[in-house]
């Protein structure tokens, strides 16, 4: 079967050699890398990375490509395609036809979930033998998906792909900061106290940011974000419900009253009212929402029962306060103006999507096993983990800390304070790195 491959030329300029860098569409537009974690890429194997767009996933591809060179892989062994720009005919073509020219390849598909029976043909891959990378932004549909691959190279393959983490922000703008990991229960922060001014001043500058890594060049280059990237996170947003058929008034309409609770608790049939559509309307759009990684829905724990009370209010979480920014601004704010002015429930969202990074694997950890929230007619406990070792709590109290009395135990995070079960979040998020499984 003949091929345009005059159409793939473009999308992997190391074919032509030294230098292609510079022709690179992602690694051309950036002066220095941000260092992410690295995987190990087994030949036979099908990796999976999934996670929100514009987080950096076709970048890190680029990188990988960029390691496997330098080992000294053919570069015309390695193909990348991006999947969203061509029909899975065209892909399988481009495949075969490099295969029989070059053997076996790497290959790097972005975006694989635009494929019509993408999974079907990722399964072919693996049968053959075939070296293969995906990603993907709609996590659900690639973890209902991935599931049903069982014994294809995929076991211990997929990972999470989230946006900077505060820790991985800090040692990029300071690089001289010291390294650091602990569990979210176990914090040890001594060996960095030293360092609060300097981990504090960048807490703030992560805050804008939110971890997307434009924004962060954005704002180690000249000090601050350009307005463009709030425009790219409300089109992200509003894409992924596009993508899946909705309608994007009510889509609009549900973020805004998102917007608009900042942290405070709902329920569905309330959230349904104020919108004007119907309660499984609401949950099947939230669900959307959080398939895409835009949010987090914590439910309320039973903690007698050691199971989520569904009936209870529910807890909606940006997973990156970028996205609430952007909100903002789209709603005719000004962007350092809201984030003074709602600092609290911003540090409580990165606190919660960090906690939830740090626990997560895919299939074996998913955040709906092991996270949510506990709340009774006198308190409520912003976050709350469920292990192995029973519930453990963290509240966020950015001003001063008033302690209250749960049936198990509480860290508090305030701004500046320092006792036995008090740390300031900045260093607390300092050294909570994400899950061995989430990069």
């Amino acid at each position: 079967m003949a091929v345009k491959i005059v159409k793939l030329i473009r999308y992997n300029p190391w074919w032509k050699g030294e230098g292609w860098e510079k022709e690179d569409h992602d690694l051309s537009k950036v002066g220095e890398i941000i260092p992410r974690k690295a995987i190990n890429v087994k030949e036979g194997s099908i990796v999976l990375l999934r996670g929100i767009r514009r987080a950096g996933k076709s970048f890190y591809l680029k990188t990988q490509i960029k390691k496997l060179i330098k080992r000294g892989i053919d570069p015309r062994r390695i193909l990348y395609i991006p999947c969203d720009r061509f029909t899975r005919g065209e892909v399988k073509g481009f495949i075969d036809e490099l295969r029989l020219r070059h053997g076996e390849l790497y290959i790097f598909l972005d975006e694989i979930t635009y494929l019509k029976g993408w999974r079907l043909f990722l399964k072919e891959l693996g049968e053959e033998g075939i070296t293969t990378v995906a990603t993907g932004s709609n996590p659900v549909e690639l973890r209902k998906e991935s599931e049903l691959l069982p014994g294809r190279g995929i076991e211990g393959n997929e990972y999470y792909f989230n946006p900077l983490s505060f820790g991985e922000f800090a040692r990029f703008m300071k690089p001289k900061l010291p390294p650091t990991s602990f569990s979210y229960r176990e914090p040890k922060i001594d060996d960095f106290i030293p360092w609060y001014e300097e981990i504090e001043g960048l807490f703030y500058a992560y805050l804008q940011t939110g971890g997307f890594p434009e924004a962060v060049t954005d704002f180690k280059n000249h000090g601050e974000i350009k307005e463009e990237r709030y425009e790219e996170i409300i089109r992200l947003v509003l894409g992924e419900i596009a993508k899946s058929g909705k309608n994007e008034e009510i889509a609009r309409e549900l973020l805004e009253a998102l917007f608009r609770l900042k942290g405070n608790r709902v329920d569905y049939v309330t959230l349904a009212r104020e919108i004007g559509i119907s309660h499984p309307t609401v949950r099947e759009y939230l669900s959307t929402l959080e398939s895409a990684r835009v949010i987090y829905t914590l439910e309320a724990w039973d903690i007698a029962k050691k199971r989520h009370a569904h009936r209870k209010e529910k807890k909606i979480i940006f997973q990156s306060p970028l996205i609430a920014i952007a909100l903002a601004v789209y709603l005719g704010e000004d962007p350092v103006e809201f984030i003074e002015e709602n600092l609290e429930w911003l540090v409580e969202h990165i606190v919660a999507s960090h906690v939830i990074w740090h626990c997560e694997e895919p299939i074996l950890r998913e955040k709906h096993v092991f996270a949510g929230f506990y709340y009774d007619q006198s308190k409520e406990c912003d976050i709350v983990i469920k292990g192995r070792n029973g519930f453990f709590g963290i509240e966020v109290k950015y001003g001063r800390v008033k302690r209250k009395t749960y049936s198990f135990p509480v860290l508090y995070l305030s701004k500046d304070e320092l006792g036995e079960d008090t740390l300031p979040v900045s260093l607390y998020l300092y050294g909570l790195e994400k899950s061995r499984r989430s990069i």
